[in-house]
């Protein structure tokens, strides 16, 4: 069925469909043989050339670990004839620890390159050297270590006495004839064979780019032929059905274009597509005619017409562009209100929950602290009270014996001081915590006031302190404080602390971000820090700086980092609003500078800048 309508569909076609249709299916033969031929040799050679790169890389990194191995063991068996000469053994031996740190950083270097190794490698010869790099990984480390104690062992000794040379050189031997030290000679071993299968994976390399070339060849040979015998049965079959007829139109043709004669008519001699060609031709020299009186009259009809088109479109493109301005200015409008709005309701709120739970904790606190004072004092009489029975009636009655045996008076004598002490600092920590969050809110002060910039700084940790605590996937966050000489800041103690709360929160989230990303041992090796520098730039300015050791940020997030509604974060986990508010609140506010310096990988600076006295102003922010 399928075969019969396409038989169909060939028939249908015309002369020109045809021609067109054979020499589109030899010319695509010819290029997509060739595209084909030279994307599989180019594949192929790609990935020769990586392997062989590889390989050759793997043979040069192994031939210095050899040479780096042998040239350890030879320095270290030099080291027990001359026991007996110091100063030559300790050079011999410094040329020992260079060549062990050599070993070192080779040995490093190889197992990243292992790491990166090519999907392509031969997975035998991966899995060997994988078995060797875990075989022999902390043999290096033992060595050095063992030998590094034998060298201090022997340098304790007197190598003037010819007793103390002896047992030097009775230490050394004893380790050139341990296990370890021949475990560190297989190394050696071990790697000879390395070296010999990667000199044949440099050959296999070579192989499959000759390999490739041959495949090149044979395929572009095939298609090139195959599309050649095509061409030339297409050429032999246009030759007898259409080139004579269409000779004979053809000169009509060149006719009527040199003598612009469109009166000319091609003779129609054959009922077939030449036949429908002469009757098409026939036809277009009268259309023709008749187009070019109707062109011109267009013309002179369409050059009025766009003139007068012109002329509109500029008129609407200016509405159009002044229009764009004037919602653009209500947006940026809109967004600043936003912001304003969300500032004022949540430092509202925050300072109402702030002075309520402050309050209400405070009360009570003061309470049990105060009372503490004279528990303590009632305590101690009681036990002096107590000594100074237990002084003069050594021997008490059995039951009054038995009881203070069950109480375990003398333990309770050491530990309720204690207790009550322990009790005390508790409430002080407690009526700090209550004087922070006061500080931090400060709400009830809307006038510029003289404040101390870094009390607000310890207010806002505080606060954060939960945060900043050690937790089973990471060690605690660092903070580092680099505290200068600053005078007391006229600013809106309140709207500052915020604007320190929002960097700081959004440091430690960079922070925490980046420990996801790593071992909790990688944490504790590279921990996470925060970084406060205050200082003044001259008598009128001070500069705050807040960094972190964090991710860091790309550009296209720095660039926005100040934009309303813009944020990084999870839905409800961030409403964008963080740091154009800390930007407001710095630069139109207090008349400041806020700056951001970002690294990625590296971490985030925050720069604010702040005036010492504020200038007087017209009206109530």
């Amino acid at each position: 069925m399928i075969q019969q309508s396409l038989g169909q569909w060939l028939s249908s076609l015309r002369v020109g469909q045809k021609i067109g249709l054979g020499y589109t299916l030899a010319l695509g033969i010819a290029v997509s043989g060739t595209i084909a031929s030279f994307g599989v040799g180019h594949y192929y050679q790609q990935q020769g050339e990586k392997r062989e790169e590889y390989a050759r890389n793997e043979v040069e990194l192994l031939h210095r670990l050899q040479s780096r191995v042998l040239q350890t063991r030879t320095h270290q068996q030099q080291l027990i004839p001359l026991a007996q000469y110091p100063e030559k053994f300790q050079d011999e031996y410094a040329h020992l620890l260079k060549h062990q740190a050599e070993i070192q950083e080779i040995w490093a270097e190889f197992k990243l390159f292992v790491a990166k190794a090519p999907i392509s490698q031969d997975h035998v010869h991966q899995a060997t050297i994988l078995a060797f790099l875990q075989t022999y990984d902390y043999v290096p480390q033992l060595y050095s270590q063992e030998l590094k104690r034998r060298v201090e062992r022997i340098s304790n000794l007197n190598l003037a006495l010819p007793t103390d040379v002896e047992q030097a050189q009775r230490l050394m031997l004893e380790f050139t004839n341990s296990d370890l030290a021949l475990k560190f000679d297989g190394i050696s071993d071990n790697l000879v064979d390395l070296i010999n299968q990667a000199y044949r994976e440099l050959e296999k390399a070579k192989e499959l780019q000759q390999q490739a070339n041959k495949v090149v060849e044979k395929i572009v040979v095939a298609s090139i032929g195959f599309s050649v015998a095509i061409a030339i049965i297409l050429a032999m079959l246009t030759s007898r059905a259409i080139a004579q007829p269409i000779q004979v139109l053809t000169s009509v043709a060149r006719r009527t274009t040199e003598e612009s004669n469109f009166e000319l008519q091609a003779t129609v001699e054959q009922d077939d597509e030449i036949g429908t060609l002469a009757n098409a031709f026939n036809q277009l020299i009268r259309a023709v005619q008749q187009l070019l009186q109707e062109q011109k009259i267009a013309n002179e009809q369409l050059e009025t017409y766009s003139q007068t088109l012109e002329s509109k479109v500029e008129e609407r493109t200016q509405e159009l562009n002044n229009k764009n301005t004037q919602l653009q200015q209500l947006l940026e409008e809109l967004q600043r209100t936003q912001v304003q709005m969300v500032q004022s309701e949540k430092m509202s709120a925050l300072g109402e929950m702030v002075a309520g739970v402050a309050h209400e904790i405070n009360n009570p606190v003061n309470f049990i602290h105060g009372n503490l004072t004279h528990v303590q004092e009632y305590v101690h009489n009681l036990l002096d009270f107590v000594q100074l029975y237990q002084k003069y009636y050594p021997n008490p009655v059995p039951e009054i014996q038995a009881e203070a045996e069950e109480l375990d008076m003398e333990f309770i004598q050491v530990d309720l001081p204690k207790m009550l002490d322990s009790m005390k600092m508790g409430t002080n920590r407690i009526r700090q915590i209550v004087l922070s969050l006061r500080n931090f809110s400060r709400m009830d002060e809307a006038d510029f006031k003289a404040v101390d910039i870094h009390e607000g700084i310890d207010s806002t940790l505080l606060i954060l302190q939960h945060r900043l605590k050690d937790k089973p996937e990471r060690p605690a966050i660092q903070v580092i404080r680099d505290y200068g000489s600053l005078p007391l800041v006229e600013c809106y103690p309140g709207q500052i602390n915020q604007a320190f709360m929002n960097i700081l929160a959004n440091a430690i989230d960079a922070l925490e971000e980046a420990n996801v990303q790593r071992t909790y041992q990688e944490n504790k090796e590279n921990p996470s820090q925060i970084t406060i520098r205050t200082f003044m730039i001259d008598s009128k300015w001070i500069k705050i700086a807040i960094s972190d050791n964090g991710i860091g940020m790309p550009e296209s997030v720095h660039k926005r980092i100040f934009d309303p509604f813009f944020t990084t974060k999870a839905v409800g986990k961030g409403t964008g609003m963080g740091m154009p508010i800390s930007y407001q609140i710095i630069t139109e506010k207090h008349g400041g500078k806020l700056n951001c310096f970002s690294i990625p990988g590296k971490g985030t600076e925050f720069i604010i800048q702040i005036p010492v006295q504020q200038q007087v102003r017209d009206g109530v922010e």
